[in-house]
């Protein structure tokens, strides 16, 4: 090989993109207008993305959970369980209240039934969640996970051991 086709060959490499189809080097032009900020802030930060998607995806499964709780503890809703079914689960869970050290449950307590129910509640509104996650993503990657993750790039590069 000569130089002459090292550097073509190098020169094809740098600029692949003037070979690619059209359609290929828009990847994102199929992409609504108003989201392709945000693709292209992913595809340059998918880490963070990724992660702030995971964090915000919990959260929203745990605020709402203890005010589902109180809300059906205080409302004077019963769900239609049978007693029968709420003396034996209570049995069960004080079994291991008690051997945990905690007090036992009185058989008729419906905390396990609201708690079962907060939880069947909280697993129907996913999609909702995953709305609301997707929605909140790039504002919370850019404006808080990113600038964090900087500055604890910063932080580490300052103590780092000669």
């Amino acid at each position: 090989m000569n130089v002459q086709s090292l550097t073509v060959r190098h020169h094809r490499l740098l600029f692949v993109n003037r070979y690619l189809p059209r359609t290929s080097r828009h990847c994102y032009s199929s992409t609504p207008r108003g989201w392709r900020k945000y693709t292209e802030q992913f595809k340059n930060k998918p880490g963070s993305y990724i992660t702030t998607f995971a964090i915000l995806h919990e959260l929203t499964a745990i605020v709402p959970f203890p005010f589902i709780y109180y809300g059906l503890s205080w409302s004077d809703l019963r769900l239609p369980v049978p007693e029968q079914a709420i003396h034996q689960g209570n049995r069960i869970v004080n079994k291991v209240r008690v051997r945990n050290g905690f007090e036992a449950l009185e058989p008729d307590n419906r905390a396990m039934v609201h708690l079962a129910t907060t939880y069947a509640i909280v697993k129907i509104l996913v999609p909702l969640r995953i709305g609301a996650s997707v929605a909140m993503t790039p504002m919370i990657a850019e404006k808080w996970v990113g600038p964090l993750m900087a500055s604890l790039g910063t932080l580490m590069k300052k103590f780092k051991p000669s």
